[in-house]
């Protein structure tokens, strides 16, 4: 049930208002001058206010005044109360911020019709107010989640990583120590230079994700199709793999740089993990009604199902230590800004296909 203060200190006009608004259903609360409006507005938080202008104590301007100088108040609707013929209190009263104002004698109809248009407004903009709020803990909610999943890359994947290499180091300073071939030597280093360099890799990654925002994005459009063909001529594609387009990719309206981004992940996610003597991958799209579906797909070991979701996430990997866990994290960040879908179909030991949804341009409609 909605509430209505009305401030007046002619009690006759005060009860009539009263009366007319109970008749309504309203909830309604009196005040005979503008201080003890404003006590009752502070304690009470009604959805609208009616106040008259000319009153003792504190008048209808200087409530106004209060009322909007405080946070739990100022977003209460007021309507005004004067005399016909007073035009230049109604308009101080609008210059102020009034919401509206009443000729006395009330009006039943101009009364009513006011109080409901106000209130209407407000719960409008209280429920605007609700759902932004609602959006910024959600925007805020996963903004925690990722800043957990940096903090659990820091104390797990780096710290795991950096003891390898201390402990590598070790090793290498004992079989010095110890000999006087250098092979075994050299075989540590080598691996410890793998370690550092899956550091690296993984921490390029980890920057190249907190940098996918909203205001990242430039869409305009491109050609798909040309696209890719730029980033499979840019990455080393061993002698024993071919890469195919198998059909024309469409004109998107996109940002340039993060559909190649998602291009370049996993076509090198496919290479990374092809283990035939004839490596193949083919890279393809379908048409809906409004989705582009795109697809890459590869003759390599596949994927269980078990890690068909997991890889996704960020610091998900296969059991492999060809990933770091962070690529795919960033397609899935970059196709879902477009309100679009990705996942994985596979074969373990026979093929893997992954698949991304976006949305078709108004123009190819």
């Amino acid at each position: 049930m909605y509430k209505i203060l009305i401030v007046e200190d002619t009690l006759a006009i005060r009860e009539e208002v009263f009366d007319i608004l109970i008749m309504e259903n309203y909830t309604v609360f009196q005040a005979e001058n503008g201080k003890i409006g404003f006590q009752i507005a502070l304690k009470e938080n009604p959805d609208l206010i009616i106040s008259d202008i000319l009153m003792p104590e504190l008048n209808g301007f200087e409530m106004f005044k209060k009322l909007q100088a405080d946070q739990k108040t100022r977003s209460i609707p007021l309507i005004f109360l004067s005399a016909k013929g007073e035009k230049e209190d109604i308009r101080k009263g609008m210059n102020l911020g009034a919401e509206d104002y009443l000729t006395k004698p009330i009006n039943v109809d101009d009364l009513l019709n006011a109080a409901e248009n106000k209130i209407k407004k407000k719960k409008n903009i209280d429920q605007k107010i609700i759902d932004k709020t609602a959006t910024l803990s959600t925007i805020l909610e996963v903004q925690r989640n990722e800043l957990d999943n940096y903090a659990h890359l820091i104390s797990h994947e780096l710290k795991s990583s950096l003891r390898n290499v201390s402990d590598l180091l070790a090793w290498s300073h004992e079989e010095l120590k110890g000999t006087s071939s250098l092979g075994d030597s050299r075989s540590t280093m080598q691996l410890m230079e793998e370690k550092i360099k899956k550091m690296e890799e993984l921490l390029v990654k980890l920057e190249q994700y907190k940098n996918i925002t909203t205001s990242s994005f430039r869409d305009n459009i491109i050609n798909s199709n040309t696209i890719a063909k730029l980033v499979i001529n840019k990455i080393h594609v061993p002698a024993h793999i071919k890469i195919k387009i198998i059909n024309e990719l469409p004109i998107l309206f996109a940002d340039e740089s993060m559909l190649k981004k998602v291009f370049e992940i996993l076509i090198q996610n496919a290479l990374d993990y092809i283990d035939k003597e004839y490596g193949l991958i083919e890279l393809g799209c379908e048409t809906t009604d409004k989705d582009f579906i795109f697809s890459i797909k590869d003759n390599g070991i596949g994927i269980h199902p078990k890690y068909h979701k997991k890889i996704f996430k960020m610091f998900q990997a296969i059991e492999s230590d060809k990933s770091t866990g962070t690529g795919l994290s960033i397609v899935e960040k970059i196709i879902s800004h477009y309100n679009g879908k990705i996942y994985v179909e596979s074969k373990p030991s026979v093929e893997t296909t992954f698949y991304f949804s976006l949305t078709k341009p108004m123009s190819t409609e």
